[in-house]
């Protein structure tokens, strides 16, 4: 994503930043780098060598994965709002949608990582009580409950065999059944 921050709260970041990027949001970054040990350099608004170089040793820190990139989880890290993240399209490409089941699972699972969501759940069988995964056709995932709003709405585009999410409701074969439970904290969508 190239939009710079204009949120008058430089606490509130909405995308993800990494080499090159400018703006409030970097600067707020850079402050919250600095605040937990690390050395971003000169408070600039401007992602450069030495602000990716504090990422990448707070990614270690912290135990999240090393790239030098600041998405959701580096600044989640930080406490930085990370509610109205913005991640890339909210529709998938045309050919996604008109794409084979297995193509569209791909996406789903590609799409839930670039919103920061933990795939929780791929693998078939039951996992859970009164819950079955048929194997290469069903994802599980979790964060936060905005951006499993968020992907819930991308994911009813697909036209998903099954798509479930308590807080949105439920579909099967193209037909909201609502809610049917267990499914609260996280969202499972199968194809």
């Amino acid at each position: 994503m190239t939009s710079f921050s204009t949120d008058s709260n430089p606490r509130r970041m909405n995308r993800v930043m990494t080499v090159g990027s400018r703006g409030n949001d970097v600067r707020a970054l850079q402050d919250a780098l600095r605040a937990a040990g690390q050395d971003p350099g000169t408070t600039d608004g401007i992602y450069g060598r030495r602000t990716a170089t504090a990422v990448r040793n707070l990614q270690q820190q912290r135990g999240l994965e090393v790239d030098g990139v600041a998405g959701r989880r580096t600044q989640g890290s930080l406490k930085l709002n990370t509610d109205s993240f913005e991640a890339g399209p909210a529709t998938a490409p045309e050919a996604v949608r008109n794409g084979t089941n297995a193509q569209k699972l791909q996406y789903a699972m590609r799409r839930a990582r670039e919103l920061g969501l933990t795939i929780t759940s791929t693998t078939g069988g039951r996992h859970a009580p009164n819950s079955y995964h048929y194997r290469g056709r069903a994802v599980d995932v979790a964060g936060s409950p905005s951006v499993m709003r968020q992907f819930y709405r991308e994911m009813s585009q697909l036209r998903p065999t099954e798509l479930f999410h308590d807080p949105m409701g439920g579909m099967k074969h193209g037909r909201n059944i609502g809610a049917i439970g267990g499914h609260g904290r996280h969202v499972h969508v199968a194809f």
